[in-house]
């Protein structure tokens, strides 16, 4: 039964996206529901496990056991929110949505797919990057925190950030992360949520998106896969892109950086050389920040994060540290947790727990690989450098 619900999780997050992008809300809900209550079943287990392990005198594994119970009650509870949000969007239209039906306009074609959230982590829960971090605190953090300071220097709060570098680097934790560093509104929105096959509603989202956050006393918009909104213009480009592209840049320069209510707009993407030059001039996207695999000291910490907790025994961090050169954070978190789950399993088939070893790593090891290849990194150094990355 515990496999089971375990298979159940990825497979309803899949299908979450599905419903997602189709606008299929209704859809969705239900599968949030779902996960909800797998989630739930499985905060059950842990917690029985931790009584048990108590019983037994397993300190180790009962501390273990009931951090991944706690785990797994957040889960639910983040995606109850998520679902509440949904539901309440879809019953209690915004005062904009109303005006347009009563102008005849199409209600569900608005915009309830606007949901903002204050994420709870911070730049202490992101392993390395120290660089990034920096740039985008003098960009945001900083000025909105010191805001005398800040006008006396004529340092501006907010304007365009890109990120970019291979998938699996932390982009997505970043942007939420300087929202949570100021209690700013986080907008996160998906290019397929902001395109459309009508004429026009495509540039009405993203003029939608930046009013309903300018509305907000701080607030960080997040677009990943930015390049499918900016990808570089030509004569044969779809319409709505040749419309789409000057909307942003409209935007993006439409920013007040001395305003009272601050915006921060980010886009990250895994294909900077697929976007418009025009969107990477000052003004736009003031700065490119390239965000880079893991060196030596942020693959340490992010194994040191992703093991916290568990029962290890003689598991060798300087040889794990080595080995997992040129594997993104994303894939050494997925190390961690296959080789956590492996061991896991192998205890509920036996019966017998015992503590992960450096063996349980080296299995996993053998079988997974970096997920990033040495072309795609030659391609972003290029890039970086301001050569030609193709």
């Amino acid at each position: 039964m515990l496999e089971h619900l375990m298979e159940q999780i990825p497979e309803l997050e899949e299908r979450f996206k599905r419903a997602r992008d189709r606008g299929n809300w209704e859809e969705g809900v239900d599968c949030l529901k779902e996960a909800v209550k797998v989630q739930q079943a499985l905060s059950v287990h842990y917690f029985e496990r931790r009584r048990q392990s108590k019983k037994k005198g397993n300190e180790k594994d009962a501390r273990w056991a009931e951090q991944e119970g706690k785990r797994r009650l957040e889960k639910a509870e983040e995606w109850n929110l998520k679902r509440k949000q949904i539901e309440e969007r879809q019953a209690f239209p915004s005062r904009e949505k109303k005006e347009e039906a009563e102008e005849g306009g199409d209600p569900d074609k608005n915009a309830e797919w606007l949901l903002k959230e204050r994420p709870q982590v911070s730049f202490d829960d992101i392993a390395g990057l120290e660089n990034a971090k920096e740039q985008i605190r003098i960009r945001m953090v900083y000025p909105f925190l010191n805001p005398q300071l800040a006008k006396k220097y004529g340092v501006k709060t907010g304007g365009g950030i890109l990120l970019y570098g291979p998938p699996g680097t932390g982009k997505t934790m970043l942007a939420r992360a300087v929202a949570s560093e100021i209690d700013a509104s986080f907008f996160t929105v998906r290019p397929s949520e902001i395109m459309s096959k009508w004429v026009g509603e495509s540039e009405q989202n993203i003029r939608r998106l930046f009013k309903e956050a300018r509305e907000n006393p701080a607030s960080i918009i997040f677009i990943d896969e930015v390049e499918a909104l900016l990808p570089p213009r030509s004569e044969d480009a779809p319409a709505v892109m040749k419309r789409l592209v000057p909307q942003i840049l409209a935007e993006l320069e439409g920013i007040d950086s001395e305003g009272k209510n601050p915006l921060l707009f980010v886009g990250a993407t895994n294909e900077p050389w697929n976007i418009d030059a025009a969107i990477l001039r000052p003004g736009r996207f003031d700065e490119k920040i390239h965000i880079p695999l893991p060196d030596p000291v942020a693959r340490r910490e992010i194994l040191r994060m992703n093991l916290a907790d568990k029962p290890l025994v003689d598991v060798d961090f300087d040889a794990l540290v080595e080995r997992t050169e040129g594997y993104s954070g994303a894939d050494i978190r997925h190390l961690c947790q296959k080789t956590a789950n492996t061991v896991f399993l192998e205890a509920v088939r036996s019966g017998e727990e015992r503590d992960i070893t450096m063996d349980d790593f080296d299995k996993v090891l053998a079988t997974l690989h970096p997920s990033v290849t040495n072309a795609v990194l030659e391609r972003f150094d290029a890039f970086a450098s301001g050569k030609d990355p193709s």
